[in-house]
């Protein structure tokens, strides 16, 4: 068996033989790939593991080659896998240490919760014990193995405040003070250390210390962030000052998974005598008469918001049974409020007046109607849709009193999750037994209504493919609302749609303001604006760009727009750790189907702001109504937009920039050089042609005749209508068709027409003879095609 450990310097082995790894950038390959395991990481960021910010223009082949080096070493090729969007290493959890600790600690909350507090240090105590140094000690110099570092670090830390909470219940008190203190030492600003060492010491009965610590922590808070005590560390020191270090504030400092049973005991008898006091009850018993079944519902009620004040102070459940019952003999599923949301992002601009709709559209049930308020958010990808959705979620949580469901759907990915799946999880989150869990999917969904029925539930369903993935997931009652986010949009549902676009230049600047730092971005404004305008307004785009720059505070705004501007490096920029903006589009683009791919392939060489299906047809070579669909079908994908349609009712289209330099490196990838010299030829023929139409239909010429071997055609009557036929002298009806059209500025009428010509030879080719002026022939046969053509439009 393999095993990885990274919580330390870096080393594998294969059955207890340690396996050489050789040269540092096979160090460096492994430990970035180790850093997401199971999980692809982009090209770019592999690269910029290896290289940093300068690598060798042959970077992607030496990747390659440092791949194939690494499956040598380690035996196994399938161990490095190449998929969408990178490399993946496989392992399994007893393989990667990491793995292994994470499990440990989850298991010790678990013991913690169930007040099995000697498990929990245990388990705790395993955990630590993975630990031979810092994480990736050898390979820090990486910045994505740096940050991964620096999260496990946290981790460490945080194991290492819940083994001592754990230690403190069971009273070791004295056996505490030494190591805390020494942690303390080395992390000054974190509180809760702090605050289980001020409560070590009181218990060892050493209260002049604790206040001591307490004086120290102040101090630095003051004098280094400028900050007082948090509320944790202050309940503590005026519990020391009073003598009740053992008081119900104990609760909140163990935290919710070890909380002791018996201070849960206590609470729960003081607030059993205070409501026999007031003629109240504690609930009805599970074995209760039947007459008082509607009276202890209420009353069960009452005791949930009772001790969902004590949540508050640390504690989770309070053991009701969904009917509101308590103590044995439960009927139904355990009524947990479960919260399974993202964390909230502290950065959050732009989409505030779509904020504020959500909001109003998931908590609009009136009571006059049984439907389920359902939204959906649809948008390409990095546009910012599960950051909207969860930062709405979030706010709403007073509302949905019984509990926040989360699921990502993966429904971009090669294998979405299967509603079955997710039902299974959504039931075992309401606290429905796992046994009980029905095994087919229709008995699953009813059992999810049912469990549903009488609750306030917000569902959040992130990365829908599609309605036929939702529809068994949705509540049956109005009291539950479910938000959607998918990339097409979500039909048949009888909800909401909101698409979600790109950010305005005002809340694109601000977003990098919040990432990169509001006063870096203030003294260059210009440059700022031009960073945002190159990330496409994009907020994934952007939030790369501005960690990039607060990664690095060495760059300047200049310097990194200056990397911005390059084409064909801006996907590869714009990528860091395991986010990036090239897997986004390259989901969308393994999405649709081949023809359909061919057709954004080919808009990618056009280099056009907005264009006509009659420019797709040319670049394809397909008729105008299969173009057109093609056209219909990336909008539907979000890779293209519709900016309306022209005065022949006909559309017009826009490719976004990065999803066009993306377009462009899969063209060059995929189709051969004359597969793209004969599409942009197709397409210049055709602007030229129109130009001739445009100029020959003028009541004088205005333009100098055009000349060259482009197709300059002489037109034929136009039949009557909007359409008419250009033959080149010679043609046959062999010769491609083409359709053209062209704009007039803003307020004027289009012109499309069809034709039928056969270049002599490529537009783009230069002619040797010049220009009266000296000018090479194609640049100003072109410039004057585009003139003549906007003129005789003046006429249509």
């Amino acid at each position: 068996m393999f095993e990885f450990d990274v919580l330390g310097p870096l080393r594998a082995s294969r059955d207890g033989v340690p396996v050489p790894l050789g040269a540092a950038m096979l160090r460096r390959l492994l430990a970035a790939l180790l850093c997401t395991p199971g999980r692809p990481v982009a090209v770019a960021a592999l690269i910029e593991a290896l290289w940093g910010s300068t690598p060798p223009r042959s970077a992607h082949k030496t990747l390659q080659i440092y791949v194939l080096r690494l499956r040598r070493a380690l035996g196994e090729r399938d161990r490095v896998v190449h998929c969408a969007g990178g490399y993946a290493v496989t392992v399994l959890p007893p393989e990667l240490d990491v793995l292994r600790f994470r499990e440990l600690t989850a298991a010790g909350r678990a013991a913690g919760r169930t007040a099995d507090l000697a498990k929990a240090g245990m388990l705790f105590e395993r955990a630590l014990g993975l630990w031979r140094g810092p994480a990736y000690a050898d390979v820090g110099d990486v910045a994505m193995v740096a940050d991964e570092a620096r999260r496990l670090e946290e981790e460490r830390l945080l194991t290492c405040e819940e083994l001592a909470v754990v230690d403190l219940a069971r009273g070791r008190h004295a056996e505490l003070v030494t190591g805390l203190t020494e942690m303390a030492e080395l992390h000054p600003y974190r509180e809760r250390l702090h605050a289980c060492l001020m409560l070590a010491l009181s218990r060892a009965g050493r209260q002049a210390e604790a206040l001591r610590v307490y004086q120290r922590t102040r101090t630095v808070l003051g004098e280094e962030l400028g900050v007082e005590p948090g509320r944790l560390l202050r309940r503590v020191h005026e519990a020391i000052l009073r003598d009740e270090a053992t008081g119900p504030f104990a609760g909140e400092i163990l935290g919710p998974e070890t909380a002791c049973a018996d201070e849960r005991a206590a609470y729960l008898e003081a607030r059993s005598t205070v409501e026999e006091t007031t003629g109240g009850t504690a609930g009805d018993d599970a074995g209760g008469d039947a007459e008082g079944d509607a009276e202890g519902d209420a009353e069960g009620d009452a005791e949930g918001r009772a001790d969902a004040a004590w949540i508050g102070e640390g504690w989770i459940g309070n053991g009701r049974t969904g009917n509101g019952r308590t103590g044995e003999g439960r009927t139904g599923p355990a009524t947990t409020v479960p919260c399974q949301l993202p964390p909230d992002i502290t950065d959050f601009a732009g989409h505030r007046d779509t904020a504020e709709s959500l909001r109003l559209w998931l908590t609009s049930a009136d009571g006059h109607t049984a439907a389920t308020p359902i939204v959906t958010l649809y948008g390409g990808a990095g546009t910012g849709k599960t950051t909207l959705a969860v930062h709405v979620a979030h706010r709403l949580r007073e509302t949905f009193t019984d509990g926040l469901l989360y699921i990502d759907l993966r429904g971009t990915r090669p294998r979405p999750v299967d509603p079955a799946e997710a039902l299974a999880r959504f039931l075992i989150a309401l606290g429905v037994d796992a046994r009980a869990v029905p095994d087919e999917a229709e008995e699953r969904g009813t059992l999810l209504r049912t469990v549903l029925a009488d609750r306030r539930v917000l569902v959040v369903l992130d990365d829908a493919a599609g309605e036929e993935q939702v529809r068994p997931l949705l509540p049956g009652g109005a009291g539950c609302a479910v938000l959607v986010t998918s990339r097409r949009g979500v039909a048949g549902l009888s909800a909401r749609s909101v698409r979600v676009g790109p950010l305005d230049p005002a809340c694109a600047a601000e977003l990098l303001g919040r990432i990169a730092g509001p006063v870096r971005v203030a003294a260059r404004p210009t440059v700022a604006a031009e960073i945002v305008r190159l990330c496409g307004h994009l907020p994934l785009a952007i939030r790369i760009a501005g960690a990039k720059l607060a990664l690095r505070e060495h760059w300047r705004l200049d310097h990194l727009a200056d990397r911005l501007r390059a084409e064909r490096r801006r996907l590869d920029e714009l990528a860091l750790g395991d986010l990036s903006v090239r897997a986004g589009l390259a989901a969308d683009y393994d999405s649709l189907g081949e023809t359909t791919r061919r057709a954004l392939r080919m808009l990618g060489l056009l280099d056009v702001p907005s264009f006509a299906a009659w420019m797709l047809a040319a670049a394809l070579d397909v008729t105008v109504r299969e173009a057109e669909t093609y056209a219909e079908l990336l909008v539907d994908a979000q890779l293209l937009s519709c900016e309306g349609s022209d005065g022949n009712g006909r559309f017009r289209y826009r490719l976004p920039e990065l999803a066009r330099l993306y377009a462009r490196e899969r063209a060059e990838l995929e189709e051969t050089a004359g597969e793209r010299d004969r599409a942009v030829t197709r397409v210049l023929g055709a602007l030229l042609a129109l130009a001739e139409t445009a100029d020959s239909g003028l009541p004088e010429q205005r333009a100098s005749v055009i000349r060259g071997a482009a197709p300059a055609g002489t037109p034929t009557p136009p039949p009557p209508g909007p359409w008419s036929v250009i033959r080149r002298p010679g043609s046959t009806a062999s010769g491609r068709r083409f359709w053209w059209g062209w704009r007039r500025p803003a307020g004027s009428v289009w012109s499309r027409r069809p034709g039928n010509c056969r270049p002599a030879r490529p537009a783009t080719t230069p002619s040797a003879a010049t220009t009266e002026t000296g000018r090479p022939r194609t640049s100003w046969r072109c410039g004057r095609a585009h003139w003549a053509a906007t003129s005789g439009a003046r006429r249509c």
